[in-house]
């Protein structure tokens, strides 16, 4: 039984993640997404995908989901990592921007983290101006610090939790027992 794991990971925090998993299913095999072929959907019976969030899409799905037609028995789970607040109105959020209710897949929404020091020029140039803009309008919430936050917006947010994918682990070991039992799943 092969265990596949495809990412994206721009600033970091995705990839701790991917590391937690291979310490703890050490047989997985890793995969960044510049290198995620067809054939090893093929080849393997559960598959993982993970990435970060943007505006509630997940980096790199897409790509990953051009396979689903290969996925047909296997078992697939995505985790998506950010920085917003984990609840069902965020799940539903990210599964109906990702059109995950026409896929058959396991969603896990894992904390994150933001580092602009690590994105791309671009990225970081657009993010720094969103905030600064956001920061001089009227836009912020009642009761945030604008001070407080302009001093951080460049100090790195790890929020990363290893025990996050506790329950993920929990829910592979049981597939993967149905599996090498050959118990329907």
């Amino acid at each position: 039984m092969k265990t596949l794991l495809v990412y994206k990971s721009e600033t970091g925090f995705t990839k701790d993640y991917v590391d937690a998993i291979q310490r703890r299913i050490p047989d997985i095999e890793i995969v960044d997404i510049k290198h995620f072929k067809r054939k090893m959907v093929k080849q393997s019976d559960i598959i993982f995908y993970g990435g970060p969030l943007r505006n509630n899409v997940i980096l790199g799905l897409n790509k990953f989901l051009k396979a689903n037609d290969l996925f047909g028995d296997k078992d697939v789970f995505v985790f998506a990592t950010g920085i917003q607040p984990i609840d069902n109105e965020k799940k539903e959020n990210v599964i109906n921007a990702n059109g995950l209710e026409f896929y058959h897949v396991r969603l896990y929404l894992l904390p994150g983290g933001l580092d602009i020091n690590k994105m791309k020029p671009l990225k970081r140039k657009l993010f720094s101006f969103a905030m600064k803009k956001a920061l001089t309008s009227n836009q912020m919430p009642e009761g945030v610090d604008k001070t407080l936050l302009e001093s951080r917006i460049n100090q790195r947010l790890n929020l990363v939790n290893p025990s996050a994918i506790d329950r993920m682990i929990e829910v592979y070991n049981v597939v993967r027992g149905r599996r090498a039992s050959g118990k329907d799943i």
